[in-house]
């Protein structure tokens, strides 16, 4: 329990500690090191004569990645069971607001849904909704990289346990808001959009996955180990609306927001029995005497910025810096086919809220499809033909499985803006659900681009890069969903064809982001080469 209490930093920036470095080996070193060090207030010792060195235990990165793999299904399982009914819920309380109908009145009842379509209440429902989302994301913005400091000094999985606890306790109020509607208004659901201040929020947990991801893995698996993980989440987020639709169908949207409370808070506590990822080494590092931090809100506020402008300094490669600019590209298509792609099918071609789980959930199949069977099957293939191809003179200086993954990323942007295009034009469900396939044949595009951004920086690097990541998507959700309702407030207005308005700005946002990789110059050799094998990466646990 006392090694628990270590303190966990990052190593600094031009350290020499990567991934390759071998850890074991030293264990005798460091074992001499603390024996003459000062003891540390986090240590235990016996008899007052001396530390007792704990030897870290070791673990495939296959345990961590599968571990990730399950916590991230049941956390974002939770999306799919909060998105329709809370959507359904908050439309009945703006559908009485619309009619004048009180709620605990002779009619206490939903209202017939079908009314509850009107163009007016549709806009005012896309806009509270988006404006909710806007100020979470500039709450997970200001919150993240703070957040990420205190990852670094107390570890990653109690921080990550701590940003779902808050998601829950944003659920619970946003759930009475919605139960009191006479006495609460809608809009007061924007006040848990500060629920990331406590914990960093989804941009905080993305750089912790990230980190651990790149931890467990060796560069040739990374991209598909990160396409796992990505799964694992489009498996929770989007088969879990046909689960909700089931619910909703036969009990009301009610029970299925108590079971996203329970995901969340089983989410939360999962997280602190996954395996640590952090070097030993640098996780003792913070057990020899060091500069303690500074006191002082003024000082630790300067502290933060001083590490933030550090975390920039990172960013030395063009290359690099178009591959971020093109993250901004995520969190639109990713709120299209969650909540907004609900109301809109809702409105468009007059389904249902509880039925349109089920189109969501097509989505996700063809998502997984995409991930586990269809980009492995062309990464393999694509690799040998690059590797063949690549002539003689160039084997040296260029690395197939890079070259493969920019291919890979720039076809996944090509067919997803595609897709995207299809659904604003779709006559119909059908052809929505082509273009659904469509879209999820691209849908690897953000782990490809992430894969890619590893290449520019050092191993010890790497938490960092993902941690401005994890910001630049955030800034991108401050934009996104007010973007999609304003498209879609102005296509009901104009009618007809133009209600697919949302749908044919994002397609040239998605166009726009995918250009940008045609600039990218990968690097001639990785910059944190790694002493890795082949196969799986390891790592340890205190």
């Amino acid at each position: 329990m006392a090694d628990e209490r270590r303190r966990h930093i990052s190593p600094p920036s031009g350290g020499d500690l990567t991934e390759g470095t071998p850890l074991l080996g030293e264990e005798e070193d460091r074992r001499n090191q603390l024996h003459n060090a000062q003891p540390h207030p986090g240590l235990s010792s016996v008899g007052s004569r001396g530390i007792h060195v704990h030897v870290p235990k070791v673990h495939k990165g296959s345990v961590v990645i599968n571990f990730l793999c399950l916590i991230i299904f049941i956390a974002t399982s939770a999306a799919g069971f909060i998105s329709i009914p809370y959507t359904r819920l908050a439309e009945d309380v703006l559908c009485r607001r619309y009619y004048g109908v009180e709620q605990g009145g002779a009619d206490t009842g939903p209202i017939d849904e079908g009314l509850c379509k009107e163009n007016s209440i549709q806009s005012r429902l896309a806009f509270i909704m988006a404006i909710h989302s806007a100020l979470e994301a500039v709450a997970g913005l200001l919150a993240a990289f703070p957040w990420g400091l205190v990852a670094d000094k107390i570890g990653r999985r109690p921080v990550s346990a701590i940003a779902l606890g808050s998601m829950v306790v944003a659920l619970l109020w946003a759930m009475v808001v919605v139960s009191l509607p006479s006495v609460l208004p809608l809009e007061l659901i924007w006040l848990g959009a500060a629920s990331p201040f406590v914990g960093g929020g989804n941009a905080v947990v993305t750089g912790v996955v990230l980190s651990m991801i790149t931890d467990a893995t060796s560069e040739e698996k990374r991209a598909i180990a990160f396409m796992r993980v990505h799964a694992a989440s489009l498996c929770g987020n989007l088969m879990s609306p046909a689960l909700s639709s089931l619910l909703m169908s036969r009990t009301g949207p009610w029970p299925s927001l108590w079971v996203a409370v329970g995901l969340l808070s089983t989410g939360a506590l999962s997280f602190l029995f996954l395996p640590e990822t952090l070097p030993p080494t640098t996780k003792n590092a913070s057990t020899a005497p060091s500069q303690p931090p500074p006191p002082g809100l003024k000082s630790r506020i300067h502290h933060t910025i001083t590490r933030f402008q550090e975390s920039l300094s990172l960013l030395q490669s063009p290359s690099l810096i178009l591959l971020l600019i093109s993250a901004l590209g995520t969190p639109p298509v990713l709120f299209a086919t969650l909540q907004f792609m609900a109301q809109f099918l809702s409105k468009r071609y007059a389904l249902r809220l509880a039925q349109t789980g089920y189109i969501q959930s097509f989505y996700g199949g063809a998502q997984i499809a995409q991930a586990l069977l269809i980009l492995p099957f062309l990464s393999r293939q694509l690799l040998l033909l690059r590797q063949r191809q690549q002539p003689p003179k160039t084997r040296g200086s260029e690395n197939p499985e890079q070259r493969r993954d920019l291919t890979l990323a720039l076809w996944s942007y090509a067919l997803l803006s595609l897709g995207v295009l299809v659904l604003g034009l779709a006559p119909g469900v059908g052809s929505f659900a082509c273009g659904l396939v469509l879209a999820a044949l691209g849908s690897g595009f953000g782990s490809l681009s992430k894969s890619l951004m590893s290449l520019y920086v050092e191993p010890a690097q790497r938490s960092r890069l993902f941690s401005l990541v994890g910001m630049v998507e955030v800034l991108g959700s401050v934009y996104a969903h007010p973007m999609l309702a304003g498209l879609f407030s102005l296509g009901m207005r104009l009618g007809g064809r133009w209600i697919g308005l949302p749908y044919y700005g994002l397609a040239v946002l998605v166009a726009a982001c995918g250009s940008l990789l045609l600039f990218v110059r990968l690097p001639k050799s990785a910059v944190g080469e790694e002493a890795e094998s082949a196969g799986e990466g390891t790592i340890y646990q205190e």
